[in-house]
């Protein structure tokens, strides 16, 4: 005889997750169309027309990669410095001397 295994009957729990990725959904879609209109864009070399929305992503995008390149910096430097506030040898990578 099987046991029966059927998740219990969840009518009344609310799919947050779902709800939450359609507002983001519609609030993306939103800030898009608010953000459509065209703008000048003067570069180092040359002036450029395009639509704000592209300029903002563009300018997302580049935060996002220097803030991924400086907290890998970081965490590589820490990793090979060790702990040395606490007087530990790095070398074992607990911070505690070794004996």
């Amino acid at each position: 005889m099987s046991a029966d295994r059927s998740p219990p009957d969840r009518r009344g729990d609310t799919n947050w997750k779902a709800i939450l990725g359609i507002a983001a959904g519609v609030l993306l879609v939103w800030f898009i169309i608010a953000n459509a209109q065209q703008v000048e864009v003067t570069w180092w070399v040359f002036d450029t027309s395009t639509s704000l929305i592209v300029v903002i992503v563009i300018a997302a995008l580049f935060g996002a990669g220097i803030t991924y390149f400086f907290t890998r910096v970081r965490h590589r430097d820490a990793g090979r410095r060790g702990d040395r506030r606490r007087g530990g040898d790095p070398s074992n990578g607990h911070g505690e001397p070794q004996p």
